[in-house]
């Protein structure tokens, strides 16, 4: 574990605030100015810039923070060694997540692990696509669960389950009264998007790029970072949207929403589990992996996780 000192630097290096590292702490805001203060003292150089809105880091700052990630990482992999070695089956595992698969998918793989590991501690974060995949090459989380594309050669993608992006409208919408809208009447409505970096939009802007259609010609009427948030604004026929079929699946059977049925823009793509290129993942890394990878399945992960996919 990194000594107390270099956590309260990480934290408020993540944070970007005293106040909030304190909270996110459980410390006084003058036990974290401390800690910082000392650090800075002991190394003889400053490693933030104290500004009215928050803590900015010097060229020093960021070097530093590298080596401290790389430092915790080093400690985090001869841990999970040693439990893979030895059978140890408590620990920390750091997970980030989308936020359609935090709600929809996430809880019941969580509560499986969960049910195999009970004494583990699992620390999830929450984001967009780009978010999540910054704070995986951070070492901020150790594994990820992401709706979005990735290309970046210094990460492993595997792809765990499969879902659809279709374009849903409240009944009230003079579209959904149509068995077969159009590409062209669908995407000539006032449109209710996550923001830039979602995997969605990323997904959907890019298959528009493809049929020869430019995504700045879209009708923009409101860009929320949130599935749910999309769904309710839908519902109240303000406009129209589209989201991974698994976050309306009970809307739709309700009737709340309706699936615009059109082939040319429905897209059929994976979720995927991204973690850092190098060794297989270990310890409770592999076994939460396992679980993951086998959820649902007649033959469950055991207690003694097997080779990865």
């Amino acid at each position: 574990m990194l000594d107390y000192r270099l956590q309260v630097f990480r934290k408020v290096a993540e944070l970007q605030s005293i106040t909030r590292a304190a909270r996110a702490l459980h410390l006084s805001q003058p036990a974290v100015t401390r800690h910082v203060r000392l650090l800075e003292e002991n190394l003889r150089i400053p490693l933030f810039i104290r500004a009215p809105h928050g803590m900015r880091m010097t060229n020093a700052g960021l070097v530093y923070l590298q080596h401290v990630q790389q430092i915790a990482q080093a400690h985090e992999n001869i841990a999970q060694h040693l439990q893979a070695a030895t059978g140890v089956t408590s620990g920390r595992l750091r997970l980030g997540s989308n936020k359609t698969l935090l709600a929809f998918v996430l809880p019941e793989r969580l509560a499986s692990f969960k049910q195999l590991f009970p004494s583990v501690q699992c620390d999830v974060l929450d984001g967009n696509t780009e978010t999540i995949i910054g704070a995986l090459l951070d070492q901020r989380i150790d594994l990820a669960l992401v709706e979005g594309p990735c290309q970046r050669p210094e990460i492993q993608t595997i792809p765990f389950l499969e879902d659809e992006i279709i374009w849903i409208a409240s009944p009230t919408s003079p579209l959904a009264k149509i068995q077969r809208p159009s590409a062209e009447s669908i995407l000539a409505q006032p449109l209710i998007v996550r923001e830039i970096g979602a995997g969605s939009r990323q997904f959907m802007e890019n298959h528009l790029q493809h049929l020869k259609f430019a995504p700045a010609r879209l009708n923009l009427l409101q860009e929320i970072p949130s599935p749910e948030a999309i769904k309710r604004l839908v519902a109240t026929g303000l406009g129209i949207g589209y989201v991974f079929r698994i976050s309306v699946q009970a809307e739709l059977a309700s009737g709340k929403l309706v699936q615009l049925n059109c082939p040319k823009l429905t897209l059929r793509k994976s979720f995927s589990l991204l973690y850092p290129q190098g060794p297989q993942p270990m310890g409770l890394r592999q076994a939460f992996i396992q679980v993951l990878m086998h959820f649902g399945k007649p033959h469950p992960a055991s207690k003694k996780p097997s080779k990865l996919p």
